[in-house]
C-alpha cells in the first residue's frame, strides 16, 4: 500500500485517532513522522531525517512498523451491522461439535431465516452443508443436499452479476472516450445478461446490480429498439429500489450504495427538468462531492456529476460560487489518471468553470496540462473535444500563434479516413479560423452561416462541444453561456 497517499487521504478525525493511539503507546517517532507525513506531503522522509537522528536502516523498521500500524487500523474500523450475523456463521462448526444434535438444528435453521433475509449465500452454503450432515441418516439429507447445491449456484450467479457490472461500466468509459460500436454493443450485451441472471433467481441484490445497469443506461447510453431484455420503466425500477433501500437500510452494502441512488435519481429529475427535485438531490450529492469523485461505486461513471454542477451554476447564475468551489477544495482533489474518464471529466469541469469565468488562460493551461498528462490518442472523441476547447481558448485569448498551431493539427487529423463520422468538426475549424483572422467586412456574416449549419450538423452520438453555445460566444458581447 502506498502509506504516504492513504495518511494524506484520511480525514481529521481519523489522522487525529490513529496519531492519539501512537502517542498513548509512546511511539513517539511513529507519531512524529506521521505528523510529518501530513504536514510536508512533498519531502516527509527528509523532513523526519533532518530532524531525527536516526540511522538509514532503523528508519526503515520505522517505516515499515508504521506500515502495519496504518494497516491494523484500516482493517479496525471495518464496521458492519450485520457483523453479528457474520460470525454466527463463522462460528458454525463449533456450535455443531459442542452441542446436542437438536439443538445443532434448530440453532441453524434459525440462523439459516437471518442468512435468507440477508440474502447472502455464501453463509447459507455453510449453513445448509452442516445441515446436510446432521441429517446423514434420515430422509431430509436430500433437501439440505439441494438447498446446498442451490446456493452454490446462487453465490456463483451473484459473483457474476458483480462482474456484469464492472464490464458494463468498462464499456461505457471506453465508449465514453471514443464512441465506438464495439463498445455501445457490449454495453448492450451486458444489460441483457443482467436482466436474464435477475430473472433466475427472486433477489434483492441481484435486482439492485441489473437496476444499475438499467437505469443509467436509459440515463446516458442510447439503447436499440431490438435489445432482447425487459427494459423496466425508470420510475418502476426507482421506486423498487427505493423500497430495498428502505427495507434493508442497515445493511452496510445498501448503505454504500445509497450515493450511487442518489446521483441517479437527481440526473433523471435534471433531465425532465423537475429542477426543484433535482434540487434536493443536488445540495446532497454536492456536498458529497469527493466521495461521489474518489470513493468506490461500482465502477459507475459519477464523474458526469461535475457537469450537471456547471449546468446548475450557470441556471442559478452562480458562477462565482461555482469559482469558489474549485478555487477552495475541487482543484485539490487528487485524481488518479488509472480512471481516464474521471481524470479527464476532472480537469475538464475544471477548465469548463474558468472558461464560462471568462479566464481563458487559465483555462488553457489547464488543458494544456491534461494533454500533457495523459496519451489520448486511442481515445479520438475526447482528445477532439480537448482539443478543439484548447483551440477556442486560445482564439479568445487571441494568441494567434498557438491557436493556428491547433487549428492546423486539428486539419491534418480530420482528412484522415477514420476521421469521416466527424465531417461537421470541419465546420468548428472555419467557425474558429474566420473568428480568428477573419475579414472585418465579411466576418459577422461568415460566422453566422458556418454557426448556423455547426447547429444543423453538431448533434448526436459525435457532437462536439456541445455544451457551448457558439453563436453566443462569437456573436454577441455577453458572458459565453455553457449549457452541458
Amino acid at each position: 500500500m502506498d502509506l504516504y497517499k492513504i495518511i494524506n487521504q484520511l480525514t481529521e478525525e481519523e489522522f487525529q485517532e490513529i496519531y492519539t493511539t501512537f502517542t498513548a503507546n509512546k511511539a513517539d517517532k511513529s507519531a512524529a513522522f506521521l505528523k510529518i507525513i501530513r504536514d510536508h506531503p512533498e519531502s516527509p522522509d527528509k523532513q523526519f531525517l533532518d530532524e531525527f537522528d536516526i540511522s538509514p536502516s532503523a528508519f526503515y523498521v520505522l517505516k515499515s512498523r508504521l506500515n502495519q500500524k496504518v494497516e491494523a487500523f484500516l482493517l479496525n474500523r471495518v464496521g458492519d451491522s450485520d457483523l453479528h450475523v457474520m460470525r454466527r456463521v463463522l462460528n458454525v462448526n463449533d456450535l455443531v461439535f459442542n452441542n446436542p444434535r437438536e439443538i445443532s438444528v434448530a440453532a441453524l435453521r434459525k440462523l439459516e431465516k437471518e442468512l435468507v433475509k440477508f440474502d447472502f449465500p455464501f453463509g447459507l452454503m455453510i449453513v445448509y452443508k452442516e445441515l446436510q450432515n446432521l441429517h446423514a441418516f434420515d430422509e431430509n439429507h436430500t433437501y439440505y443436499k439441494s438447498r446446498y447445491n442451490q446456493q452454490v449456484a446462487y453465490a456463483v450467479a451473484m459473483d457474476k452479476a458483480v462482474d456484469l457490472v464492472v464490464q458494463f461500466f468498462r464499456a461505457f468509459d471506453s465508449f465514453y472516450l471514443a464512441r465506438k460500436d464495439k463498445d455501445h454493443a457490449e454495453m448492450i450485451r451486458t444489460m441483457e445478461k443482467i436482466d436474464n441472471l435477475n430473472n433466475l433467481y427472486d433477489s434483492h441484490r441481484l435486482y439492485m446490480f441489473k437496476t444499475v445497469i438499467h437505469i443509467f443506461a436509459k440515463l446516458f447510453v442510447e439503447i436499440p429498439p431490438t435489445i432482447r431484455c425487459e427494459v423496466e420503466n425508470l420510475e418502476t425500477m426507482f421506486d423498487k429500489a427505493f423500497e430495498i433501500l428502505e427495507e434493508y437500510k442497515d445493511d452496510a452494502f445498501y448503505l454504500n450504495i445509497n450515493i450511487l441512488f442518489n446521483f441517479l435519481r437527481f440526473t433523471y429529475y435534471e433531465q425532465n427538468g423537475t429542477l426543484d427535485k433535482s434540487k434536493i438531490y443536488f445540495e446532497i450529492l454536492d456536498y458529497k462531492i469527493e466521495e461521489l469523485l474518489t470513493r468506490y461505486h461500482y465502477h459507475v461513471n459519477t464523474s458526469l456529476f461535475l457537469f450537471a454542477k456547471l449546468r446548475y451554476h450557470h441556471r442559478t447564475d452562480s458562477i462565482d460560487h461555482l469559482i469558489r468551489d474549485v478555487d477552495n477544495y475541487i482543484s485539490q482533489m487528487e485524481m488518479e489518471p488509472y480512471r481516464l474518464s474521471f481524470f479527464v471529466n476532472y480537469h475538464l469541469f475544471m477548465a469548463y468553470a474558468y472558461f464560462a469565468d471568462q479566464n481563458y488562460k487559465k483555462a488553457s493551461r489547464i488543458l494544456y496540462n491534461l494533454r500533457n498528462d495523459v496519451n489520448l490518442r486511442k481515445h479520438v472523441h475526447i482528445e477532439l473535444e480537448v482539443k478543439f476547447f484548447l483551440a477556442l481558448n486560445y482564439v479568445k485569448m487571441e494568441d494567434f500563434d498557438l491557436a493556428n498551431q491547433l487549428i492546423l493539427s486539428l486539419q491534418r487529423q480530420l482528412r484522415k479516413n477514420t476521421m469521416a463520422k466527424y465531417e461537421h468538426a470541419k465546420v468548428l475549424l472555419k467557425i474558429l479560423s474566420v473568428a480568428l483572422g477573419g475579414k472585418p467586412r465579411t466576418k459577422t456574416k461568415n460566422l453566422r452561416a458556418n454557426i448556423e449549419k455547426w447547429k444543423e450538423l453538431n448533434v448526436g452520438r459525435y457532437a462536439l462541444l456541445d455544451s457551448i453555445d457558439i453563436a453566443d460566444l462569437f456573436l454577441s458581447e455577453e458572458t459565453p453561456i455553457v449549457t452541458i
